[in-house]
């Protein structure tokens, strides 16, 4: 097949090839989530922190990639399954990244792999004068990750926590102008991320309950859970996707690449980060669905909650400007601490029961006041 010189229009829609990569991307949360779920402590619950922004940055660039890839072609298709490749070194590496071994290099290196892939696919897109000042501070952070894997261990959180803090403040250094966005495309490509991170929590807490014997524990534990995950789908699926698209496309041409990175990039960590810890802490208390939780567990739950919600705020303020942050939602993610007490002192089933019950009365209370969530 021969490569058109002509430059690609930004993607209207999420092509097939898309969807594949992103079954890497949610390969690579699990492999994360499962850091915490294996070290239920504040230790663990950073490291996720730190792995999830290194994580949730390179996938955003390839979203913003694939946005200008013209993927009918040869060329563009190879490239990006070897991102994919990249990607699923990397998560493989993911669960012993902190112990002693090899396997520090290994993420490193795998990461260092997505950046430059990354990096070359726009070269030839109408994004090659943007990568040209991002794609540099990206590779010094992946060579910050490698570095960290050749770290004692117990110096490599810290470096891994630099090398995503210096992408986190990038935009900041050399501006976020020469991208093309197609809003369609965009909010497509990132609402299915979620939906498919949404599905796969679903699968963890059913494992959960299988391995539960009563059925007492099994069938209210996985229904309270799965009432807590389809309140989570509601809360972006019921309007933020379809509005986002409408705000994002009208939004000013100068702007719009700086409105995708503070909407669909920060805001959505928060969001990505909250399905994750809810998830585990979903895990927890279906594990200890009859007993009080221990540890860090009985936070987990409504803190990964509250981080849900916090996020959705902050993406409809990125989306819609001052004066348009959700209220209810706010509160709603405040009104989460209020709701972690009951997994230390009562049980997992407290927690669950909880937590779902105050997302599904915000989603009654905002039907029932019929504005939308920036009211």
């Amino acid at each position: 097949m021969t490569d058109r010189a002509a430059v690609p229009a930004p993607a209207e829609s999420v092509r097939p090839l898309e969807l594949f990569f992103d079954l890497v991307f949610v390969f690579a949360i699990t492999q994360i989530a499962s850091v915490l779920a294996v070290h239920p402590d504040p230790q663990g619950l950073a490291r996720v922190v730190v792995l999830l922004a290194l994580t949730w940055w390179m996938y955003g660039g390839y979203a913003w990639l694939t946005n200008a890839l013209d993927l009918d072609r040869t060329r563009p298709r190879l490239l990006l399954l070897g991102g994919m490749a990249s990607f699923f070194v990397m998560s493989l590496a993911v669960p012993r990244a902190f112990e002693p071994g090899p396997w520090g290099v290994v993420l490193g290196l795998g990461y260092l792999s997505v950046v430059l892939v990354h990096t070359a696919g726009f070269l030839h897109t109408s994004g090659r004068v943007g990568i040209a000042r991002v794609g540099p501070l990206n590779l010094v952070s992946a060579l910050m990750v490698v570095a960290a894997g050749l770290a004692p261990p117990g110096w490599r959180l810290t470096v891994l926590a630099l090398a995503g803090l210096l992408q986190i403040v990038t935009p900041f250094l050399v501006g976020t102008g020469g991208f093309t966005v197609g809003a369609g495309h965009f909010v497509e490509r990132h609402g299915l991320a979620v939906i498919i991170l949404l599905g796969e929590s679903i699968v963890e807490v059913g494992s959960a309950a299988t391995r539960q014997s009563a059925l007492v524990d099994v069938l209210p534990g996985a229904l309270l859970a799965l009432a807590l995950t389809a309140a989570q789908w509601w809360l972006y699926f019921d309007r933020e996707e379809r509005d986002s698209e409408a705000l994002l496309e009208n939004a000013p041409a100068g702007r719009r690449s700086a409105i995708a990175l503070y909407s669909f990039g920060y805001s959505y960590l928060v969001m990505i980060l909250g399905i994750a810890v809810s998830a585990v802490g979903m895990q927890e208390a279906v594990d200890a669905f009859d007993r009080p939780l221990e540890g860090l567990r009985w936070l987990l739950l409504p803190l990964g909650a509250g981080l849900y919600l916090l996020g959705l705020a902050c993406f409809r303020r990125a989306l819609a400007g001052p004066g348009s942050w959700p209220q209810l939602r706010l509160a709603g993610a405040a009104a989460m601490l209020l709701v972690a007490p009951a997994g230390r002192w009562v049980g997992g089933w407290a927690a669950l029961a909880l937590t779902a019950g105050l997302l599904l009365g915000l989603l009654i209370t905002e039907s029932a006041w019929g504005k939308r969530p920036a009211g």
